[in-house]
């Protein structure tokens, strides 16, 4: 996985204390909301209503998330805590809805006995609860109108310093939301934009590409440029693979905190970019370095490059290896001929000893180093390996470190080989035959025991087979030695994956076993009146 580096809050974001997290309404619905919503807690506990009685726990549980959640979670681990404030807020207002109920439920009985009825039943009769629910449901009809600015007969009315949303009587700050209008743009569809026919063009210049024999299937990397939203989205793009039928791969489909290959995606994507987003903080970005740029592409074998913008094109008909392939509206294609996907190794790797700290943060030590300066290391550095490969320590480089972990401008730290490397030529190979599937690859070698680099995104799920095993290589690819001629890489299934997998299985069968005992016994069914209750007196808990 990849530490994105998010910044916990309450911090420099959006929440300056807890307490704005936990209540970001005006204070009076704040206080109404949670009165509402202990009100529909207790009536839950009192009625040993279970739905309820799990909502204002769950709320309780996920309060303290968002406490403990700033520093990562145990197992869970990495975990942005305002990604829990959303489930707070939806389960508070469902249990303040239980509390109207309640509350209605109790102000009912109240007249009732004082009017000097006997035998008041503990809930309303069906009808009054349904009435209840009418109520609620055009009060939150009117809250959505209000806040959507859709109300009939509501306008927008000026005393010149301030604008307000007025509905008859009732004046409200003309603060609109706006998540309509992001559905609106998301539902019209790539077809829907101004800019469809231009899209349209690039993907389709790209499918040429691939279907050509001369140039043929590849990964893409094209320059990061906002811009790019006028398609309708800035990730567009990312269905180059859905568009080509996989055969132009997209190397921003990567999910960002999935892989551990995504840091150096953006590495490579800002040295190509006139001004790349570089979301993943503490990286050292070489922006706009197109030299750079090039020598990153071999790395992950990208095979093509769209650039957008008129200095990024400037800079890459300077770059020799790359040969401009097509142009499409303002993208100019350019292809890598030298990249490769399978690739022998010409120097044994050498494993770097485990280090005490945050694995993740470690290796992404090793891998940007490695990765940016790869003339400093005399042989790749891999996690494992067989006992034969040179075994060395690494260590911080003080001269160019900045910042401590946890510090505002601290960038990720540059390791140095503390050991002497010993460079181990191996016997040359040749790579043949190499076929790219979804969660598979194969290739074929013409000599056994030499180490063969793949440039795809390690994850412990690879298995081989022609191969004794799969170790982790800088930044984040895959180093294999074969053992036979033919060698399968295939990605599998974990133990835990199984494991969960069956236990979702028998989730699922004791809840239809739970349904079906429950439709034959009965116990979903009313009293009958001969059992001393009216349809108009059924509690409606037990509905």
């Amino acid at each position: 996985m990849t530490d994105m580096k998010y910044g916990s809050e309450p911090g420099g974001g959006s929440f300056k204390t807890m307490w704005d997290m936990y209540f970001p309404l005006n204070p009076l619905w704040d206080v109404l909301i949670v009165v509402l919503a202990l009100a529909g807690f207790a009536g839950s506990i009192a009625r040993k209503r279970q739905l309820g009685i799990w909502m204002g726990v769950y709320i309780l549980i996920l309060m303290v998330g968002v406490k403990v959640a700033q520093g990562g979670l145990p197992v869970i681990g990495l975990l942005w805590n305002p990604r829990i404030l959303p489930f707070i807020y939806l389960l508070r207002y469902m249990l303040a809805a239980i509390g109207v109920y309640e509350i209605a439920a109790y102000l009912i009985r109240v007249v009732a006995l004082e009017r000097g009825k006997e035998n008041v039943a503990s809930t309303p009769r069906t009808a009054v609860g349904t009435s209840i629910l009418w109520v609620m449901t055009v009060f939150c009809l009117v809250v959505i109108g209000v806040r959507y600015q859709a109300l009939p007969f509501g306008k927008l009315t000026s005393n010149g310093t301030t604008t307000s949303y007025s509905w008859g009587p009732l004046d409200f700050p003309a603060s609109r939301a706006f998540s309509d209008g992001w559905a609106r743009w998301n539902f019209e569809g790539y077809e829907g934009k101004a800019s469809y026919g231009e899209y349209h063009d690039v993907v389709q210049k790209m499918d040429a590409l691939g279907k050509d024999p001369e140039h043929g299937c590849g990964r893409a990397l094209w320059e990061n440029n906002s811009d790019l939203n006028k398609y309708g989205t800035t990730m567009a793009l990312m269905l180059l693979p859905f568009w080509t039928d996989g055969c132009i791969g997209s190397m921003e489909g990567l999910y960002f905190e999935a892989a551990g290959t995504t840091p150096y995606h953006f590495i490579t994507a800002a040295a190509l970019s006139k001004q790349s987003s570089n979301p993943v903080r503490e990286l050292r970005y070489d922006n706009n370095d197109a030299t750079k740029g090039v020598a990153y592409m071999k790395s992950l074998g990208i095979r093509y490059y769209m650039a957008y913008t008129s200095e990024a094109i400037q800079k890459a008909d300077a770059e020799s290896e790359l040969a401009k392939v097509g142009v499409s509206g303002p993208w100019h294609l350019y292809e890598l001929a030298s990249t490769t996907l399978v690739e022998p190794l010409a120097i044994q790797p050498v494993v770097v000893n485990e280090r005490s700290g945050d694995r993740r943060e470690r290796w992404l030590e090793i891998g940007s180093s490695y990765f940016q300066h790869a003339d400093e290391w005399s042989a790749l550095p891999v996690a494992d390996g067989p006992e034969s490969w040179q075994r060395i320590d690494v260590k911080t480089d003080p001269d160019r470190k900045i910042g401590e972990e946890g510090e505002p401008g601290r960038l990720v730290d540059i390791v140095i080989p503390e050991s002497t490397i010993a460079p181990t030529a191996v016997e040359p190979t040749k790579v043949s035959n190499i076929k790219m599937g979804t969660e598979s690859l194969s290739f074929s070698v013409d000599k056994v025991g030499t180490p063969i680099l793949i440039k795809v995104s390690y994850f412990p799920n690879w298995q081989v087979s022609g191969a004794k095993a799969v170790y982790r290589a800088a930044p984040n690819m895959m180093v294999v030695v074969p053992t036979e001629k033919n060698v399968r890489l295939s990605y599998e299934p974990s133990k835990l994956d199984r494991s969960s997998y069956l236990l979702t299985l028998i989730g699922i069968g004791i809840v239809v076993m739970m349904f079906r005992r429950r439709l034959r016994y009965g116990t979903a069914m009313p009293p009958s009146e001969s059992e001393g209750s009216s349809v108009d007196e059924v509690d409606t808990d037990n509905l």
